[in-house]
């Protein structure tokens, strides 16, 4: 669980890079709860486009680190059928921290669907067969996972280019 020890942690990192955190701007929430089932149903309907998604929470930060990335990625990306939507896997429980993502989503002008896996944390890791975070799942125009990159292996994480390689590999398919 995310302790209010962490977030003072990620709270004065975030306010020394001169964001506050606060409600949403309109009170309503930018980060959609939605179950492992229900994602499942919305990623297909994303088809034919390709679907970016990545998978981070405030706790992660390296998750939080790369963030910006996916959003020029999303803006180099979208016009060309390619979805990205961001899922959050902080406790669902845990309101500060999904305050303070809806307030870093904010900032960072992520203008792109974001979801919040609305399940125990424990077993939305398990639904979504996942060791660790960051990682980014991309799903071909058929809806089908074509790549997963995961921070796995200390030794070997992933980049903003190996996301640009699968997606461009993708986008050469007919």
């Amino acid at each position: 669980m995310f302790s209010k020890k962490n977030f003072l942690f990620i709270y004065i990192v975030l306010a020394l890079a001169g964001w506050q955190i606060s409600h949403a701007d309109n009170g309503a929430p930018r980060i959609t709860p939605i179950s492992y089932q229900q994602w499942h149903e919305q990623r297909l309907s994303y088809r034919p486009d390709i679907v970016v998604v990545d998978m981070w929470a405030m706790w992660c930060s390296s998750c939080i680190e790369q963030f910006p990335d996916m959003v020029k990625l999303h803006n180099k990306y979208k016009d060309k059928h390619v979805t990205f939507i961001s899922m959050n896997l902080d406790d669902r429980q845990d309101r500060l921290s999904l305050q303070a993502a809806e307030t870093f989503i904010g900032k960072i002008n992520a203008d792109f669907t974001h979801f919040r896996m609305d399940e125990n944390l424990m077993l939305a890791f398990e639904k979504n067969n996942l060791i660790s975070l960051p990682a980014v799942l991309i799903y071909n125009r058929q809806g089908e996972e074509a790549y997963r990159l995961t921070a796995d292996n200390p030794n070997r994480q992933f980049t903003k280019n190996d996301i640009e390689q699968a997606l461009n590999s993708l986008l050469s398919q007919p």
